[in-house]
């Protein structure tokens, strides 16, 4: 235990060495980071996987269960708004949770998210109406928010800057375990006890997971003792969160709820440029302590490593909506094994994480995983691009597997090199910037892929498909996946031929997300950890 202390203080004092001369003053203000011993570590780790895999199972429990719980509210058009509630929810509150655990206390915050989370997963259980489920998404949506974000910033905050993407790797299996389980799990409990339950049986966990955190959860903190409300930015607050959901909704329903070319879009579009063009401005001239200080885009990667992130984010979701769509339409796959199919991924999402954690502990380098991270990656969208051709046999279908790797070993090596060279007081700022970019790049890379993917596969129908009935052939394939999986003949060839022509220009996209983080990765600031 002695040496791991003393290695710790070594690299805590290299770290202080390395900062530039203008942040230093601004880290004399401010507590360093207290670096626990690894058992430490250890426990605080264990301690928050039960929240991180709760929130990350509840997105696929609710998907597999979507179509049930929005059929008997006799609204199964409304049924994405399950996800979108949640997205709009986590979107809006994430920028906050980073000032106010600086306010409050990383561990108070925690288990506000965990209430919130919990008493949305009720208010959906026991809703009489569909609009008190989606209600219920939101506020859940605001409570996973701050289970991402603060999860994250405690691990910063416990360990030196060299151990982060390691000790981050373990948190990554347990989310990449919940998103797993959370389909199979929330299929078997539609089907037996009952949709509601899935919300439900949430909040003991959750009860179970913040009783944890009060009696286990032993984080050092300096928590201010001034006037508390005074220093939170309510007005950035709201312009920021106002923008987020207007933009999101715009990304989110865009194409599904109203055309693209629509005067909803003009009005998402423009009021969510003029709110975060307002938000800009307030925290630049106005705000006292700004909810995100934008001064912190100007510190070395941190901008570099925001747009890595998001664009890695954005290539593999494009690419995992695409690929269930791909196995039920060429193979007339089920939903549950054409899901099975995205198991590569998820599989090398975990390995990138690991792999690269473990590199930048033992070299404490991070520059070289990110330019190579695009480029591992950009590996399954060419091969998608070249050999997903409608025949796809066993093999074939393992393609994805370098996509999730360098996803893997881009969003760990993306997190160091943001927090590598910032002031402690800024940290937690950042890094709810960090998980914002993230959850706004999963619903970018799902609506981008879906959007691609029916402008292509319709031009395609109108291209190929002639003669009495090819309107109504067209209109039903674009509707459902069920219908063309009924089709026979030369007709199903046809249609067939078209849908993978559609997602071929998806895996186009991703590729140039890729490859597009790689080449930022060349502009990061080599920092020796």
């Amino acid at each position: 235990m002695t040496a791991n202390a003393d290695i710790s203080t070594e690299v805590a004092e290299r770290d202080s060495r390395h900062e530039h001369d203008e942040e230093r003053p601004l880290l004399a203000q401010s507590p360093t980071p207290k670096v626990q011993p690894v058992a430490g570590v250890v426990t605080i780790i264990a301690v928050l996987l039960l929240g991180e895999f709760i929130s990350n199972a509840d997105g696929t429990l609710v998907i597999a269960a979507a179509g049930r719980i929005s059929s008997e509210f006799n609204r199964l058009r409304d049924a994405s708004w399950l996800s979108t509630g949640y997205t709009l929810g986590l979107c809006a509150a994430q920028p906050m949770y980073g000032k106010l655990s600086d306010i409050y206390g990383r561990k108070r915050l925690l288990l506000v998210s965990y209430f919130l989370f919990a008493v949305g997963c009720i208010l959906s259980g026991v809703a009489s109406q569909m609009g008190m489920v989606i209600l219920g998404r939101a506020i859940s949506g605001m409570g996973g928010a701050g289970t991402m974000t603060i999860s994250s910033i405690i691990i910063t905050d416990i360990v030196p800057k060299r151990e982060v993407a390691t000790w981050r790797a373990y948190v990554n299996i347990a989310m990449t375990l919940g998103r797993s389980l959370g389909g199979p799990v929330g299929g078997w409990l539609s089907d037996t006890i009952g949709w509601r339950w899935l919300f439900l049986l949430q909040a003991p966990l959750l009860a179970l997971a913040a009783l944890l955190v009060i009696v286990k959860l032993n984080v050092a903190e300096q928590i201010e003792k001034e006037n508390k409300l005074a220093k939170i930015d309510f007005l950035g607050t709201a312009l920021l969160g106002s923008s987020i959901v207007a933009l999101t909704l715009l990304v989110d329903q865009g194409g599904k709820s109203f055309p693209w070319n629509s005067l909803w879009t003009a009005l998402f579009a423009g009021g969510g440029v003029l709110l975060l063009l307002a938000f800009v401005l307030v925290e630049a001239y106005v705000a006292r302590e700004p909810i995100f200080n934008l001064r912190i885009l100007r510190r070395p990667n941190v901008a570099a490593a925001y747009l890595i992130g998001a664009l890695q984010i954005t290539a593999q979701l494009g690419m995992l909506f695409s690929v269930p769509l791909y196995f039920q339409v060429t193979q007339r796959a089920s939903t549950t094994a054409a899901g099975g199919h995205m198991i590569p991924a998820v599989v090398g999402n975990t390995l990138g994480g690991l792999l690269a954690g473990i590199f930048i502990r033992r070299t404490g380098q991070f520059k070289a995983l990110l330019i190579l991270a695009g480029l591992i990656a950009s590996i399954s969208y060419a091969l998608l691009y070249l050999r997903w051709n409608g025949d796809t046999g066993f093999w074939e279908s393992l393609f994805i597997l370098p996509g999730g790797l360098g996803t893997g070993v881009a969003s760990a090596s993306a997190f160091v090199a943001m927090t590598a060279m910032l002031p402690a007081e800024e940290v937690a700022m950042a890094t709810a910037g960090f998980m914002l970019l993230v959850g706004l790049s999963m619903t970018a890379g799902v609506t981008t892929s879906n959007s691609v993917l029916g402008m292509e596969f319709q031009a395609q129908l109108k291209k190929n498909l002639h003669g009495p009935g090819s309107d109504t052939i067209i209109r039903r394939a674009m509707a459902d996946t069920g219908y063309i999986a009924n089709l026979s003949g030369h007709i199903r060839e046809i249609v067939v031929a078209c849908y993978v022509a559609g997602l071929k220009h998806t895996y186009l996209v991703s590729l140039a997300c890729s490859l597009l983080a790689s080449l930022t990765g060349l502009f990061v600031v080599h920092h020796q950890l």
